[in-house]
């Protein structure tokens, strides 16, 4: 194994994710894939789609990072979500198939890349340049966000308690870099530790939303429109965070 000590808690994140949302995929029947999921005008196979197709584009990355050829993780938009409809257009166990098999060749690129490749720049569909080992955080917030998209009973209170913590950083930290983002103090009341977004030490007018951290981090993230939150008056609208 040559993944960095500092990356391996997020490995071990990936690996749960991957196969919570196999496990997930592989107990819903035919019919339960057709149906809705949890993101507007997506079926749970568009979200199996994606999950798959993502996992081609971020093996992309790992190729790009051991080779040093520049390889984006999708041509552009209109490709990406072209292969989603394919993909989720396929029968319930071909969608399962492609998803096995797209997580499995990610997990081994992920095994064979050469330790000092993980230092390696790479790029983003949005353009930004990360290190290789910013590839595997990637493809965790890929996979536990869409196991809660599925819609298939799982919720991000059954999260480990460090990864929503991770994300809770990452996402108020996004938000606050925004012109537009409001000023809120999140208080999580099963954390001794609060999260901020948008507060500058002139700024008066904060907002203060308390609840779990696995509701803020919902909240944030568009999986609720805030249930379980306290706060006086309406809930700010956060802004988009990817």
């Amino acid at each position: 194994m040559t993944v960095p000590e500092s990356s391996t808690q997020i490995l071990s994140w990936m690996r749960e994710g991957e196969a919570r949302f196999l496990r997930q995929l592989d107990g819903l029947t035919a019919d339960e894939i057709r149906a809705d999921s949890a993101l507007p005008g997506w079926t749970r196979s568009h979200v199996a789609a994606h999950v798959a197709r993502n996992a081609e584009a971020v093996s992309r990355l790992l190729s790009w990072a051991r080779t040093g050829t520049e390889t984006q993780m999708y041509p552009d938009m209109e490709s990406r979500n072209r292969d989603i409809e394919t993909t989720a257009g396929q029968d319930a166990d071909a969608v399962r198939t492609d998803v096995q098999r797209t997580s499995a060749k990610f997990a081994a690129d992920v095994e064979g890349l050469p330790a000092e490749a993980w230092s390696a720049r790479v790029q983003t569909f949005s353009g930004r340049e990360v290190p290789a080992t910013f590839v595997i955080w990637m493809r965790v917030r890929e996979v536990w966000l869409h196991l809660v998209d599925l819609g298939a009973g799982e919720s991000l209170d059954a999260w480990p308690s460090e990864l929503v913590d991770a994300l809770l950083d990452e996402v108020t930290a996004t938000m606050s870099g925004r012109a537009d983002a409001p000023c809120i103090l999140l208080r999580a009341t099963d954390r001794d530790r609060d999260w901020e977004i948008g507060i500058d030490s002139k700024e008066s007018s904060v907002q203060l939303v308390s609840g779990t951290a696995a509701d803020l981090l919902a909240y944030l993230t568009g999986r609720s429109t805030g249930q379980g939150l306290a706060t006086e008056g309406p809930l700010p609208s956060p802004p988009p965070w990817m």
